[in-house]
């Protein structure tokens, strides 16, 4: 349980990457074309892809087993259950987009690596 007021560690954590990578398309939108960021953003992405993707799975056990033990009620008066089913769900197809976009971000980093540059 967390002390009140404190905000844990995975949610600091989490809005600290999303900052992080705000910051990371202002520096790109204003640098030069360089292979070099290419290919080491390109590593950055697909590192940070997987990691969204095990949040999603994390995230989907917890939740799939969060009526477990709890009284738990719905602000539209649904049943909680299965609210809470379908938030797994959509956990799931998180998850499943990640990968997917994981594994394309890893086939341009690959791409990527294999060009050459030499400068004029």
């Amino acid at each position: 349980m967390n002390v009140e007021g404190e905000i844990p560690e995975a949610v600091v954590s989490g809005e600290r990457g999303t900052q992080a990578w705000r910051r990371v398309v202002r520096a790109q939108m204003a640098a030069a074309a360089d292979h070099g960021d290419f290919y080491s953003l390109g590593g950055e992405l697909v590192a940070t892809l997987l990691a969204l993707e095990a949040v999603a799975g994390v995230l989907g056990r917890q939740v799939a087993g969060y009526g477990q033990g709890r009284v738990l009620r719905d602000d539209e008066g649904r049943d909680p259950s299965r609210r809470l089913a379908l938030a797994a769900a959509h956990l799931g197809d998180a998850g499943e987009a990640l990968g997917r976009g994981a594994r394309s971000a890893n086939r341009f980093w690959s791409a990527i690596g294999h060009i050459a540059v030499e400068e004029l």
